[in-house]
């Protein structure tokens, strides 16, 4: 009997599992431990989630003020990045909050020290997306990793040997870019885009333009949405545009009917936003017509 109540009170119930190294860190404050431990509650399989401000308030019973202050913290020392959200009719939704909780980040005591790390471990999570579509990924003395397609797979991506530009040659700077325009057009289909949407040739070239500027940028940073992201984290992101998306981006563009301040800037944006966004608006539609469906069957 007693084994019984002991079973009870010690009974299985939904978690979340918090590391020791990230209670023992210095690099983050209380406020800023509690808010990322409610994130983690609401994490999915690919390390985002999307809970609403309020929602942050009710289970942490802070001020909104201070959640606010506390995740643009993290942010700031690069543990979470925030993106905004819109809903199809305009109207702005709960934020998308991804999370880094790597091995051996909680080891570092400075915001400088995890950006290190972070910007280390994207490049790497990049170069693994990339793997997994077979490049090859090949490293030299002296050299960044880059991706090199697979013989006969795809075309072939050059290796480059320094993000910055220290040359003053025209001929050989150009030798330093990540990505040429062809290869670049040959990644993202840009052919079979022409063929299928040949009176969108003009806003895909300028598509490509735009993919041909931020993907071989010198800076460490590309600002997206207002706000500064690591360059080679932004490039991992647009790598997982396809033809589909892409034409998605254009026509998101298109439908905007406000004046647009820096079209380039707001068109990498609706780029880097693209995939899931494709996606959520496929779902959305599907479970529009399922419904329907269903109510018309009823009737």
């Amino acid at each position: 009997m007693a084994k019984r109540k002991t079973e009870k009170i010690f009974e299985q119930r939904d978690f979340v599992m918090v590391y020791h190294d990230f209670l023992e860190s210095k690099l983050l404050t209380a406020n800023e431990k509690l808010i990322f431990i409610i994130l983690k509650r609401f994490v999915d399989s690919k390390k985002q989630c999307f809970p609403s401000v309020k929602k942050i308030m009710d289970i942490s019973g802070l001020s909104e003020k201070t959640i606010r202050r506390v995740l643009k913290s993290l942010e700031e020392k690069h543990i979470i990045t925030i993106e905004t959200r819109s809903k199809n009719n305009g109207g702005q939704t709960s934020n998308r909050y991804t999370m880094y909780d790597y091995r051996g980040l909680w080891k570092v005591d400075s915001g400088y020290d995890a950006t290190k790390m972070i910007d280390a471990l994207e490049k790497q999570r990049m170069i693994d997306i990339l793997s997994s579509e077979y490049y090859i990924v090949k490293k030299e003395k002296g050299l960044e990793s880059e991706p090199v397609k697979a013989q006969n797979q795809a075309p072939k991506i050059k290796q480059y040997t320094n993000l910055e530009n220290n040359t003053t040659d025209s001929k050989e700077s150009q030798h330093l870019e990540r990505y040429s325009l062809e290869e670049i057009k040959q990644l993202f289909s840009y052919e079979i885009m022409i063929h299928d949407d040949p009176l969108s040739q003009h806003d895909i070239d300028s598509v490509m333009d735009i993919l041909y500027t931020a993907m071989n940028t010198k800076k460490s940073t590309i600002r997206i949405a207002g706000e500064d992201k690591p360059t080679m984290v932004v490039i991992g992101k647009l790598m997982k545009l396809h033809k589909e998306s892409i034409l998605y981006a254009i026509d998101k563009f298109k439908g905007q009917t406000e004046r647009i301040k820096n079209p380039t800037a707001y068109m990498l944006t609706v780029l880097f936003n693209a995939p899931e966004q494709y996606r959520l608006d496929i779902e959305n539609m599907v479970s529009h017509d399922l419904a329907n469906c269903s109510t018309d069957m009823e009737e």
